[in-house]
């Protein structure tokens, strides 16, 4: 930890009700995440100071500020109306939940005890108790109506596309990319929005978490899972989440099955296929100023360009449901 980030942290923790807080850096993307235990509770730390070339709300229209009340509110929104296991927002000394240092916003919850699926392994239980919660997530922001438009948040959906197409051919100029990668790219951007657009003459936007890689979901000893990290969540279909909480080409049919025993929808692979290619291009584009830097960038990235952006490009299906 360098001298800078010792400092935001030592004055964070005085912004809190804490007694005896001992803390645990946890990672840094677009926040700095630390454990907090404080005598016998435990809290997670959010310093709003992204990494360095990782920079997500450039796809927003909200300052930074808005975008942090609104992730906070929908927590508490979460927390108070479902039965979901969420983390509780916790106010500071000055009774909001949004708290700041040097104009970088900070926000405390309470820790959620478990582990996340990465480390409890992708079972057929946890796969379809994932899907459930997903589901439970998705219907409660359906219900809400007018409410949810309130929130200040990212779009998930072909308004985005035109963004994301400006930083793929920038990482082209700056040879982050091979030309025609982009040009591959850029075809299935293409594709991507005109899918969007059907979906949207089919069903509603609402809120999605936007982010459910198995990192963020945290399995208890109950087996109930819950999703933490909502500083990317936005506006979308509900095929976002659940590709990302597959995270692979071969959809698993248990995450499947767990969303429609709460929804009832029906699931189609054309839909899955712009979301699958929308996970991975943002992921690109969000970090493509330090993905120069990355040994195993190249290789990822003609990968993804081989097995979904040009699939998706040329109208093929490219994804299974095993």
């Amino acid at each position: 930890m360098d001298n800078i980030a010792k400092s935001l942290l030592c004055r964070a923790l005085k912004l809190y009700d804490l007694k005896q807080p001992e803390s645990e850096f946890i990672r840094h993307n677009e926040n700095i995440i630390y454990k907090i235990t404080d005598i016998n509770k435990k809290y997670v730390l959010r310093i709003y100071k992204s990494a360095g070339g990782f920079s997500p709300t450039a796809y927003s229209d909200y300052n930074h500020n808005k975008l942090i009340q609104s992730e906070v509110e929908i927590i508490a929104a979460l927390k108070n109306n479902t039965k979901i296991p969420m983390q509780t927002p916790v106010c500071g000394l000055d009774g909001s939940f949004v708290q700041s240092v040097d104009n970088i916003p900070i926000t405390l919850l309470e820790w959620v005890d478990g582990e996340d699926v990465h480390t409890a392994g992708r079972t057929p239980e946890i796969l379809y108790n994932g899907g459930k919660m997903i589901a439970e997530m998705h219907s409660f922001f359906s219900s809400k109506g007018e409410l949810i438009k309130n929130y200040k948040r990212y779009n998930y959906d072909g308004t985005v596309i035109p963004k994301i197409s400006e930083r793929i051919e920038n990482s082209a100029s700056f040879n982050i990319i091979k030309l025609e990668q982009a040009k591959i790219i850029l075809a299935a951007l293409n594709e991507m929005r005109k899918r969007f657009n059907e979906l949207d003459n089919m069903q509603e936007k609402h809120i999605i978490h936007a982010d459910l890689g198995g990192a963020n979901m945290i399995v208890d000893k109950n087996g109930r899972l819950s999703p933490i990290d909502f500083s990317l969540c936005g506006y979308g279909h509900f095929y976002m989440d659940i590709n990302m909480f597959n995270g692979d080409l071969k959809f698993s049919r248990d995450i499947i099955e767990g969303y429609k025993s709460i929804r009832n929808c029906e699931i189609i692979p054309r839909y899955m296929e712009p979301y699958v290619a929308l996970g991975f291009v943002l992921y690109i584009s969000y970090q493509d100023e330090r993905a120069k830097a990355w040994d195993w960038f190249p290789n990822t990235i003609e990968n993804m360009c081989r097995d979904c952006f040009k699939p998706l490009a040329d109208t093929k299906a490219f994804i299974t449901i095993k």
